[in-house]
């Protein structure tokens, strides 16, 4: 994966690079505007490279009204760690919609999704109820759950800083978000993009990205139909996991409708 990545955006770079300098023009303003793209696709192979190079990747994501810097509230949090290597993940979910708060943890291992809530108990904190498919249950994970796909998929515009405004792909953002704000794809042109920026912070990187830009392009008749009538905004972090261990399957799965989840650690593997 990140090979491919940083393959990608070297060859960004170097288109880039090549159409500024097709463009002609001397002195020191056409240094500058051969230098910018070069600088623009730099700057995204930097952050994709540092992504391949995390190992586990610890990521939260955010749902908001609206950009937080204009006052957005939190609709759902999402915080989770990736292993590139196996494809395995580990993701929490507070959620706030409704009115009542609550955390879900899930298991995503080889294609199949795990599931514990607190309302169990401390004693069930090893068991897991099998999901996988189960729509309602499993709405607020993304499809998508490598967070490399919000830089992989970007397409830079310009730099801001050392900040990268970008767009991404509609398919790729409905992908990489919650997929139960999504429950039919809707139909829009295949060039729908989202605008974005991505920001990094040292070890973090962030992007945010403004979902108000791709429900306009989404027709009224099937926007209704979509949960997306407060969503406005999605902010993603990454960094390299504190944390070495490695994502492990659930150790107990069970029937919860079965087995009481006091008694979880007695149910057959």
């Amino acid at each position: 994966m990140a090979r491919r990545n940083q393959s990608w955006a070297v060859a960004l770079s170097v288109v880039l690079l090549l159409g500024a300098v097709g463009c002609g023009g001397s002195g020191s303003a056409a240094a500058s505007k051969t230098q910018d793209p070069a600088l623009l696709g730099q700057q995204l192979e930097d952050l994709v490279s540092q992504v391949g190079k995390m190992g586990i990747v610890e990521w939260h994501g955010e749902l908001l009204t609206k950009d937080p810097d204009k006052g957005g509230q939190p609709l759902l949090d999402l915080s989770s760690r990736f292993s590139p290597s196996t494809g395995y993940s580990q993701v929490s979910m507070t959620s706030t919609l409704g009115g009542k708060a609550q955390q879900v943890d899930y298991l995503v291992i080889n294609g199949r999704t795990y599931f514990n809530s607190e309302d169990w108990g401390p004693e069930a904190d090893g068991c897991w109820a099998d999901i996988t498919g189960d729509a309602v249950r499993s709405w607020g994970l993304p499809t998508e759950l490598d967070p490399a796909w919000s830089l992989s998929g970007a397409r830079p515009l310009k730099l801001a800083g050392d900040d990268v405004d970008a767009t991404l792909p509609f398919k790729a953002v409905l992908a990489g978000m919650p997929r139960g704000l999504f429950p039919t794809v809707p139909s829009v042109p295949y060039d729908t993009e989202a605008r974005a920026v991505i920001a990094p912070h040292g070890h973090l990187i962030e992007v945010g990205i403004d979902l108000v830009s791709l429900w306009k392009s989404v027709p009224d008749e099937q926007r209704a139909s979509l949960e997306t009538r407060r969503a406005g905004w999605w902010l993603m972090t990454m960094k390299k996991s504190p944390d070495d261990d490695s994502i492990a399957p659930p150790k107990y799965v069970f029937d919860p409708a079965v087995t009481p989840p006091s008694q979880c650690t007695r149910a057959p593997k």
